[in-house]
């Protein structure tokens, strides 16, 4: 069986544009279902792939990829959206793409708002998104590749060994971002499902207190809002966000 690797993509559809961030474990697929909603509604949407994410290997992610590499790539994305004449350029990020997306709002002059969902900032240990990790890539090790358990547990080795140093750089570029929050003055949408299990949910309301001008939305949910069941109900929050941004 052929398996069609996840691909980035472009939904050109007016002046204004949402740059959409993926997730740790995720690829630019988690953002198309909101991707498509924007593009019907009139807003360009982009979803870049993180460096490391989208193949077939977990390991590509711990050894390419970088929370340095990922907001360069951030700042190109916008870059290029710039090129492409948009006038009103909007960032949000799930989960991983959560930090990015914020130091973009923080940072970046050319951001006009955006948001997150699932967001990790806050967030005092990585145990579940650790524990998440491994059992993808042995999902993925199982599954996509059909490796033998002797095969796998050797990959699965490797991948333990490196985790853990990956996962304290995101903490750190987490930990950056989250002590400049207050200093937040553009409108920041913040998504949050009540039963996420990767990240803390009580997190979202310390982050709202820091940011004056948020808005927090909870939902009856798991931690990928824009793929669950909360998703219908997400797009249409994230539109009379932008509608009114």
């Amino acid at each position: 069986m052929k398996i069609l690797r996840p691909k980035p993509f472009y939904f050109d559809s007016g002046s204004s544009a949402v740059l959409l961030l993926h997730s740790f474990s995720g690829t630019s697929n988690d953002m198309r279902l909101l991707g498509r909603f924007l593009e019907r509604n009139g807003y360009t949407a982009y979803a870049p792939m993180l460096v490391g994410h989208g193949t077939s290997e977990p390991l590509d992610i711990l050894q390419e990829g970088s929370p340095q590499a990922w907001w360069q790539q951030t700042k190109s994305a916008i870059d290029f959206l710039k090129q492409e004449n948009k006038t009103k350029i909007y960032v949000f990020g799930l989960s991983l793409g959560a930090i990015f997306a914020t130091q973009a709002i923080e940072e970046l002059d050319d951001v006009v708002c955006g948001g997150v969902f699932g967001s990790p900032l806050y967030n005092k240990e990585f145990n579940n998104i650790r524990n998440a990790f491994m059992t993808y890539a042995k999902k993925v090790y199982s599954v996509q590749q059909g490796l033998t358990d002797i095969e796998i547990d050797s990959k699965l080795r490797i991948v333990d060994s490196k985790i853990d140093s990956f996962l304290m750089e995101i903490r750190k570029a987490s930990v950056n971002v989250t002590d400049n929050l207050a200093e937040i003055k553009r409108p920041y949408f913040i998504g949050q499902g009540t039963s996420d299990k990767l990240v803390d949910p009580n997190a979202a309301t310390e982050v709202a207190k820091d940011v004056k001008t948020s808005q927090l939305h909870l939902y009856n949910a798991g931690h990928v809002l824009t793929i669950n069941n909360a998703h219908n109900q997400l797009q249409s929050d994230v539109l009379n966000f932008l509608e009114n941004n």
